[in-house]
């Protein structure tokens, strides 16, 4: 091992299972402290774009991770906040997927965009393994709460009734600086729910000095859905002779909201109706991708940077109401 490589790995080990002070002392010697490691290195076997701000993440090491984001904010590099693990995952969304509240209060304050913060599955936190499982407010009550924060922060609309800025006039939670409310009914309402990752939130955030307050997201990340095509996910498939509204009830109607706008929209006829049928059948979520009716329902076994044309792209939980692109992070809120 060269010495260029072995400084890289003892960036990666100081960055797991080190004190943050031991951290910055190996970057102050000069280790590469964003650089990812070798393949054939000691700890990685095939090339990978991870860097040790995201190992901090992996292994919820919030204190290494503030050193770590610092660092990269001191030195004019911001895009190392959404450095990518092997699927493509920043640091902001394995905190969340961790539940681990800590690591997403320095996301925030350090200003990572957190529209790609809201994962379709979760992780226990007390195991090592990838053990991911569906969204489940009553076994992961932290995970749930953290999620719930992420969107209000992202979309800036009430955590509990969500009223956005045009609908009311809302205040931020003076702890988190994360979660908005309309008023102290909704927040005495959620409050009991959201102080389980409030204060964390805080600590995490105060770790990152660069900035004084807590950047504001912008409201739409663009590349976060793909868009839907009006004439495919329109088609309700009916053939010559079949009415419309004996297979289409137009008295229900999805809607996902769109943060740029501030409005609700009407999924198309297709998704509306597959939205009703599964969750009539009592599936945890609706899968698909727009414009291709071939990827409904089909998923890869391990997710991957370059999926299929014929996976789906999209869950659409309805335990959470959120409808996930589960390749860029980013979810909307549904109803």
């Amino acid at each position: 091992m060269d010495r260029r490589t072995r400084q890289i790995v003892d960036v990666f080990c100081a960055t797991s299972d080190k004190t943050p002070a031991e951290l910055q002392a190996c970057i102050n010697r000069g280790c590469p402290w964003d650089q990812p490691i070798p393949a054939h290195s000691m700890r990685a076997m095939v090339p990978s774009p991870t860097i040790p701000l995201n190992i901090a993440a992996q292994y919820q090491r919030h204190d290494n991770l503030a050193v770590l984001v610092n660092k990269a904010l001191e030195e004019g590099r911001p895009e190392l906040l959404e450095s990518p693990d092997l699927v493509g995952k920043s640091p902001a969304y394995l905190a969340v997927q961790k539940g681990n509240p800590l690591c997403l209060g320095v996301m925030a304050k350090a200003g990572a965009n957190l529209h790609r913060a809201i994962p379709h599955v979760w992780q226990f936190t007390n195991r090592q393994h990838n053990n991911l499982t569906d969204p489940n407010e009553v076994s992961m009550p932290i995970h749930h709460a953290l999620v719930r924060t992420v969107v209000s922060f992202t979309t800036r609309t009430c955590l509990c009734c969500v009223k956005n800025q045009k609908e009311a006039k809302l205040q931020v939670c003076t702890q988190c600086k994360m979660a908005y409310f309309c008023g102290g009914e909704c927040q005495k309402k959620k409050w009991p729910q959201h102080k389980r990752v409030c204060k964390k939130i805080r600590k995490g955030a105060d770790l990152v000095t660069f900035h004084n307050e807590m950047p504001k997201q912008k409201l739409v990340d663009e590349d976060g859905f793909l868009p839907f095509d009006e004439v495919v996910d329109n088609d309700l498939d009916l053939e010559d002779g079949m009415n419309e509204e004996d297979y289409y009830d137009a008295s229900i109607i999805w809607e996902w909201y769109d943060p740029g706008t501030m409005k609700w929209n009407p999924y198309p006829k297709h998704i509306n109706r597959s939205l009703s049928g599964l969750q009539d059948l009592g599936s945890p979520r609706y899968m698909y991708k727009p414009g291709n009716k071939d990827a409904e329902g089909n998923e890869e076994r391990e997710q991957t940077l370059n999926p299929p044309n014929n996976v789906a792209t999209n869950h659409a939980y309805y335990s959470e109401m959120i409808d996930h692109h589960i390749y860029t992070g980013c979810g909307r809120m549904m109803r």
